[in-house]
């Protein structure tokens, strides 16, 4: 089923952008649909058209985002044909995302917690991390371990990049590739 267009775009993905965006700026509990509708330019009937309510928002957002996450995740891992690479290029990947959507990193980490077993991204990047270092013969509780090590460090480097500013923007990708290359498998 495909959304109906709308005069500027897909009014349903406006919508979130737009509701994502004043998030990162005001704040979850300052957004309404009203407000949402206003920002958007459309009534303030519009926006049930796509959501019931607030919290409904919040989910279809929510998943709306990790679609996307995972969608570029993916490509990483695809696109990368070299094994020793791979896990270089899905951290970097994993950041980057992040640093060049910084309203999507405050919003997908504000108040809700995740899920891992639940959470998309994670399975693409575990499963990334299971395979690569399978193929290296690192195998049982080690793989569990190293893929912690891993999550962890490029969330915590994100955090960095996206909300530090700890490196100059144009050296960045060098940086943070620089950072990830540091970890041994």
């Amino acid at each position: 089923m495909s959304e109906k267009p709308y005069h500027h775009g897909n009014l349903k993905n406006e919508l979130i952008e737009q509701g994502i965006k004043y998030i990162s700026l005001n704040g979850i509990e300052n957004l309404s649909m009203r407000k949402l509708a206003t920002v958007c330019g459309v009534s303030s009937a519009a926006p049930y058209a796509h959501f019931k309510n607030k919290g409904d928002f919040l989910i279809q957002a929510r998943a709306y985002v990790e679609d996307i996450f995972s969608d570029v995740l993916q490509k990483s891992i695809d696109n990368c044909k070299n094994p020793e690479k791979r896990l270089l290029e899905l951290g970097k990947c994993y950041v980057m995302f992040f640093v060049e959507n910084p309203h999507y990193h405050q919003f997908m980490f504000s108040d809700e917690g995740i899920i891992v077993e639940e959470y998309r991204p994670y399975q693409i990047f575990s499963g990334a991390v299971k395979e690569t270092l399978g193929a290296f013969g690192i195998k049982g509780k080690e793989v569990f371990y190293k893929t912690i090590l891993l999550w962890a460090t490029v969330q915590g480097l994100t955090d960095i990049c996206a909300v530090c500013e700890m490196f100059e923007e144009e050296k960045l990708e060098k940086e943070v590739e620089k950072v990830l290359d540091m970890l041994s498998l």
